[in-house]
C-alpha cells in the first residue's frame, strides 16, 4: 500500500471511531478523548485503539443498562486492561481485547486460554463472596456485567501496569514506535 493509500484508511478509521465514541458517550465523549490521547504513553495504545477499544465496550456496557460516568470508567479500564493483558501474555492489543469482551459478555473459553476462570460458576462464588444478596442469575443484565468487571479486575491484578513496568521490553518498544507511528498517518 502507499503511503497516501495508508493515511486515508488510517485518518477515516478514527473518523468512524470518533462517531461512535461521540454516540455512545454523548457529553461524556470528551472524558474518552482525553483519555485516548494519553493511553499511547500509559498502554502503548493509538489514539484510533484506545477510541475503539473503549467505545466498543462503552456500547455493550450501555445496552446492557449502565449509563453515565460508570460506562466510561469501566470502558476505560478495561480498554486499558487489554493493552496490559497484551503486553502481559505477548498478544496483539486486538485479540487481549477480544478476550475481554468474551469474558464481560459471560463466555469463559476465551480468557480460559489465559488461566483466567470467567464460568459462571466463578463469578456468582465472587459474588457471594463480597456480599450480593441476589444471586447472580437473578441479577439484571447491568448488575451482572459489573460483578464480571470487578471480578475480572481482581483476578488479572498480576497483569495490570504491565505495559508500563515492561515498557523498556522490545515487544513494548516495538509498540511505542508502532504507536508513534500512527499520527503520522
Amino acid at each position: 500500500k502507499s503511503i497516501i493509500s495508508t493515511s486515508v484508511e488510517a485518518a477515516s478509521e478514527l473518523q468512524e471511531v470518533q462517531n461512535v465514541v461521540d454516540v455512545t458517550f454523548g457529553d461524556n465523549s470528551n472524558k474518552i478523548e482525553k483519555w485516548a490521547k494519553a493511553a499511547g504513553d500509559q498502554f502503548g495504545l493509538t489514539e484510533t485503539q484506545a477510541k475503539r477499544f473503549s467505545s466498543t465496550m462503552g456500547a455493550m456496557l450501555k445496552s446492557s443498562g449502565l449509563a453515565g460516568d460508570k460506562i466510561v470508567d469501566v470502558s476505560t479500564d478495561l480498554a486499558g486492561l487489554a493493552a496490559d493483558m497484551a503486553s502481559f501474555y505477548n498478544l496483539p492489543f486486538d485479540e487481549a481485547f477480544s478476550k475481554i469482551q468474551s469474558g464481560m459478555a459471560g463466555m469463559s473459553m476465551p480468557l480460559r486460554q489465559l488461566g483466567i476462570d470467567m464460568t459462571e460458576t466463578a463469578v456468582a462464588a465472587y459474588a457471594m463472596a463480597e456480599g450480593y444478596e441476589t444471586s447472580f442469575d437473578s441479577m439484571s443484565e447491568a448488575d451482572q456485567m459489573m460483578v464480571r468487571y470487578q471480578y475480572l479486575m481482581k483476578v488479572t491484578s498480576d497483569a495490570q501496569g504491565d505495559f508500563a513496568r515492561t515498557s523498556d521490553s522490545f515487544a513494548n518498544s516495538q509498540r511505542r514506535v508502532q504507536t508513534g507511528f500512527d499520527p503520522l498517518k
